[in-house]
Order: structure tokens, then C-alpha cells, then sequence
């Protein structure tokens, strides 16, 4: 399966779906040799969904604890699976190791299929067969284990002022730069295959794609509408590239709507609120009224538990969305989102300090 894009400190069967998410996340996440990982350590077990659910029983019931050592993505989604369906009768909707925080350490995310929980209904799976070049999909890989090796040697920093992501790591930016050139020629066979093709890989290298063509409404739309994807790694590809638009100009980012995302927020799936927040958190930079009555209305409860993770890189944005609903000044707001909870902020919004 292809990898999605990553971004550090910044998710049928039910089993089959919980790992499917968390081996792309772990290769994702730049996972390094096993004899590496077996070093490895948790240094974090947070949660999401869980609205109405006795969390300290279901921390109590699971197999592994902060500090263990991460015994591999297999064991430790099989053993959380067992654990959260003998507490809840349900299986997690999401369970997802993440590497690393700054110690080395794997983060792990559970989602819970609790009443904070809103079900989404995505596109219907397309029946096309609109296919790229071989030569397009193996781009897409060698830029993904590129975009790995830059993360692991500390060179992740990117320039998303042109509208798509350049990296600082030589290797990566190359393929970057091919993946430009590619997509402003090709955008029609691009858009085709995000739309029409059955085959989520291949929609998956389009979102990515999509998102280093020329600059327009049409673009926008079908990134905003690939948020819909029936596969959650399309989502993954193309709320980050409406990120990026939206970081490099704010005139871009008010083209872009808002409540598809503010949805995200309460999806059981830990790459929709990771990304769902990032693009949410440029969306509101203006601190429109409206946009934050919205969110405090539709996403206060998802906001509220994403802000609790312990990793401030992962929580930042969460805590930053509530801090601008609880008109905190956005400096303070900064620093409070780097602190180590969220509890200045919980005060402001008067919520309590439930459980992480």
C-alpha cells in the first residue's frame, strides 16, 4: 500500500480496517529498521471518541502501559482491539502508533466509539479505471521514502509559500520539484483519476498530485471534495495539500469551506482530526465570529479531547482552535498551547478537566 504524506509534531472487518490505518501510519511515520524499533518505547497512550465511556476502565483493561516497550504495530493493535471490545462490546474505530515525540518514543492514538463520535458519510467508491503511468506511482513512492529519510535526518522543514510543499531536504525537493512539473502538465488525467478510478492507490497518488498543480477554484473544489474519500488516506493527501494552499495566502484560504472539516473533528479516524485541525486552525487565523460560533456549536467536544493529548505538537492545534474560541489572545494562546495541558484554556471555555 502507498504511503501518505507526513508532517513531524504535527488514523468489512473492523480489525482489518484498524490495521490497515496503523501500518500506513507506522510506515508513514518514518518506522526505522526493526532492530531500531524493537529499542523503542510508548512514550504516550492517548484517546478520542470516548464521550460517555468509562476511559480509566478501558486504560485500566489494556496490555500496554507508557513506558513499556513498543512490542511491534501487530501486537499492539491486536492486544488494544481485545481490550477495548471487552470493555465496550465495540472494537476502537482507530488505533494508531505513531513515531516518534522527541525522546524516541511512540505515541499511540485509540479512537473510541463513543457518543462524541459523529458517523460521516463519504463519496461512494468510483467503478473507473483511469490509471497513471507506472513510472507517476513510483514518483509518488520514491518522494514518500524521501520524504521519510528528511524526517529521520532532522531536514523536514518546507516552504509551502508557492501553494505546494518544498522541502529543505535535497533529496526530497527533486522529487518535489519533478511531481510540479508532472501535474502542470497533466492536471485533466490527474482530476480524472481522483474521480473516476476504483483503485485507492491510484486515488491516493492523485489527491497528492492535485495538490502541486496550478492554483485554481477548480483545484480547490476537488481537493475539498477528495476530503469525502471513501479511503482515508486520500483524505489524508488532500486536506494536506489544502493546508498548504491555505497557509501560502490567506485570500486562497478563504476559498476554501470550512464545514466538511469542522465534521473531521469528530471522526473516529486519527489522520482526519490531526489534518482536520491544521487546516481548521489556518481557516480561523482571522478569527471570523461566525467560523468560531460554528466550531464552539459543532466541534467543542472533539476539540476538547484532541487537546488533551499529551504531545503538544499534536494537541497545538486543537488548543489554539479553543483558545480563539475563547477570545485568549493569540500570543497567550501560543503559549498556552505549547504548555503541558490544556487547562488554562478548559477554564476559559468553563469546561471541566475530564480524563485524556
Amino acid at each position: 500500500m502507498l504511503k501518505p504524506t507526513w508532517e513531524g509534531g504535527k488514523e468489512v472487518s473492523q480489525t482489518v480496517i484498524i490495521v490497515r490505518t496503523a501500518l500506513l501510519l507506522v510506515a508513514l511515520l518514518c518506522v526505522p529498521a526493526s532492530g531500531q524499533d524493537e529499542q523503542r518505547r510508548i512514550g504516550s497512550i492517548d484517546f478520542f471518541g470516548h464521550a460517555g465511556l468509562n476511559l480509566e476502565q478501558i486504560r485500566s483493561a489494556l496490555p500496554l502501559h507508557v513506558g513499556d516497550r513498543f512490542s511491534g504495530p501487530f501486537e499492539t493493535i491486536e492486544g488494544i482491539n481485545k481490550a477495548v471490545t471487552s470493555v465496550t462490546g465495540r472494537p476502537p474505530t482507530d488505533v494508531s502508533p505513531v513515531c516518534c515525540d522527541a525522546q524516541g518514543n511512540y505515541m499511540i492514538y485509540i479512537g473510541l466509539p463513543g457518543t462524541s463520535l459523529k458517523h460521516t458519510e463519504y463519496n461512494p467508491v468510483p467503478k473507473g479505471t483511469t490509471h497513471f503511468p507506472p513510472q507517476i506511482v513510483e514518483l509518488y513512492k520514491q518522494a514518500m521514502e524521501a520524504n521519510s529519510a528528511s524526517v529521520m535526518k532532522g531536514d523536514a522543514g518546507e516552504d509551502t509559500s508557492k501553494g505546494y510543499a518544498l522541502s529543505t531536504y535535497p533529496a526530497l525537493r527533486e522529487k518535489q520539484l519533478a511531481i510540479r512539473a508532472y501535474a502542470t502538465q497533466h492536471e485533466r488525467l490527474i482530476r480524472a483519476v481522483l474521480d473516476s478510478s476504483s483503485d485507492a492507490e491510484q486515488r491516493i497518488v492523485a489527491a497528492h498530485l492535485l495538490g502541486y498543480a496550478r492554483q485554481s477554484s477548480q483545484q480547490i473544489n476537488d481537493l475539498a471534495r477528495a476530503t469525502h474519500d471513501a479511503d482515508e488516506i486520500v483524505r489524508n493527501n488532500a486536506t494536506r495539500a489544502l493546508a498548504v494552499l491555505a497557509e501560502s495566502n490567506p485570500k486562497v484560504a478563504a476559498r476554501i469551506p470550512a464545514g466538511g472539516f469542522m465534521r473531521m473533528l469528530s471522526s473516529g479516524s486519527w489522520s482526519d482530526r490531526n489534518k482536520a485541525a491544521w487546516v481548521l486552525t489556518l481557516l480561523t487565523k482571522s478569527r471570523d465570529p461566525k467560523l468560531l460560533a460554528q466550531l464552539r456549536s459543532e466541534a467543542l467536544v472533539g476539540l476538547s479531547e484532541m487537546a488533551r493529548w499529551r504531545n503538544w505538537g499534536h494537541a497545538y492545534d486543537a488548543r489554539i482552535l479553543l483558545a480563539r474560541i475563547a477570545g485568549i489572545d493569540e500570543e497567550r494562546a501560543k503559549q498556552l498551547a505549547k504548555a503541558d495541558n490544556a487547562d488554562e484554556i478548559m477554564k476559559a471555555l468553563h469546561l471541566d478537566g475530564s480524563p485524556r
